[in-house]
């Protein structure tokens, strides 16, 4: 046997714990995140250019973003392990909410006024009539998406617009607010020391209760747990969509288990390959198209999911040391994907569309990959800088010992249980671990 195989098939036996294998920065989760946001604004490229689905057995958009969930749910508990319920949600904070309200700002003060002016010849009624710019901008402050369009900007105007009627400005968005949903629920166990080592069975529980329920929900004909109707409005939130929450809450939820057990969580090509394999098979069959209106009737297979979550954990640790860098210092992940969806719309409303779906794809990528530049560079890498801040109130006095300034003292070790053995302790040294868009 050639050497070369000989090493393949002894690597591909041999297993290690996800604590191992996974070299605090060093890893592909970078370079997996701005793939997913990439696949995201190719999944929009055939809607919002096109009126059309990319591809008709599989969601790409929506396999994008359960991807980014499990990498948020391993990533984000990490970072609770590690802080004090209060810093953790400083950080989610200075992660999230700038670079949210910056694109917001530029939506409805740049785009909005210039497409109101081609339309109209005018501002006039832009601003504050009912649904206008700062409807929008209250609407929409706190994450999620309760007001989708701004005036009448897109009507009528684009092929997104003649497929589903859709005067959707930012549809990117309305995923923020699940993702915030679980950043609240990750502070609630921190709060309730359930991710601690003695109690995180109980995360593996409702693992293992939610995989539950969407597999009854695949298996047996009529079955809706959990998958109509909706919660809320919730305070900041609004309503949240029961089967988007349970979708990309269970890939948020194996993604925190694969944290909470990263001591004995098995890293295996063999299995790497199987879980992707596996992912394929389903996509090709069509069984695995993403949540909504065809999670209740059995449009994707639930095991799948798991596969899916285990494969691209294996990919974080298994990809070419070279894509270890994308992402690690600048990450534009995030910045792509909550520009993309507005870049494509305006467009696909001055015709770019004719390029065809690869010019116009090409086109989209590289605007919204450069406004997520500056994005990263002017408001999100500045806000982070903030982490460490601590309101004076709580500083302890400046004559403790360096180290020894408190739970949360801006000296010393970061507030929190301490890494366990054979656990990296810089699996996120800053909070830049990009939310999980959609």
């Amino acid at each position: 046997m050639p050497p070369l195989l000989k090493t393949a098939v002894r690597r591909a036996l041999v297993s290690q714990p996800m604590a191992t294998a996974y070299h605090g920065r060093a890893n592909g989760f970078g370079a997996l995140r701005l793939a997913f946001a990439l696949a995201v604004v190719l999944s929009h490229t055939a809607a919002l250019g096109f009126g059309r689905p990319l591809l008709h057995r599989v969601d790409l958009g929506a396999l994008a973003v359960a991807g980014f969930f499990t990498i948020s749910g391993f990533l984000v508990v990490g970072s609770a392990r590690r802080n004090s319920v209060p810093r953790f949600l400083w950080h989610r904070a200075l992660r999230i909410w700038p670079g949210l309200w910056v694109c917001l700002l530029f939506t409805g003060l740049v785009v909005a006024p210039l497409l109101y002016l081609d339309r109209h010849g005018t501002v006039d009624g832009l601003w504050r009539s009912p649904g206008g710019v700062l409807d929008y901008l209250r609407q929409n402050w706190w994450g999620g998406l309760r007001q989708f369009g701004i005036a009448d900007l897109l009507r009528g105007d684009t092929p997104y617009w003649h497929w589903q009627g859709g005067n959707t400005l930012n549809g990117s968005l309305w995923t923020l607010a699940y993702e915030i949903y679980c950043y609240l629920a990750v502070a609630v166990l921190a709060a309730l020391t359930v991710l601690r080592r003695q109690l995180r069975w109980l995360t593996l529980l409702a693992v293992v209760a939610v995989f539950g329920v969407l597999c009854w929900n695949h298996l047996q004909p009529g079955a809706v747990v959990w998958t109509s109707g909706a919660i809320g409005p919730l305070p900041m939130l609004g309503t949240l969509e029961k089967t988007y929450l349970l979708w990309y809450g269970f890939m948020f939820l194996a993604g925190g288990a694969a944290e909470l057990y990263r001591d004995r969580l098995p890293m295996n090509d063999l299995l790497g390959a199987l879980a992707l394999g596996t992912v394929g098979w389903l996509a090709a069959r069509g069984d695995f198209v993403g949540p909504g209106p065809n999670a209740a009737d059995g449009a994707f297979f639930a095991p799948a999911l798991l596969a899916y979550a285990y494969a691209v954990l294996w990919l974080a640790v298994r990809l070419p040391t070279m894509l270890h860098r994308v992402g690690r210092d600048n990450d534009y992940s995030y910045g792509v994907y909550i520009y993309s969806f507005v870049v494509q719309q305006v467009l696909a409303k001055i015709g770019l569309p004719a390029l065809g779906v690869a010019g116009f794809f090409l086109v989209s990528a590289l605007l919204s990959l450069g406004l997520a530049m500056l994005s990263w560079h002017l408001v999100e890498k500045p806000a982070l800088r903030g982490k460490d801040w601590t309101p004076p109130g709580l500083r302890e006095p400046s004559g403790d010992p360096p180290g020894e300034s408190g739970p949360t003292g801006e000296g010393g070790p970061p507030p929190g249980p301490r890494p366990e053995p054979g656990r990296a302790a810089d699996v996120e040294r800053n909070p830049a671990a990009a939310p999980a868009a959609g």
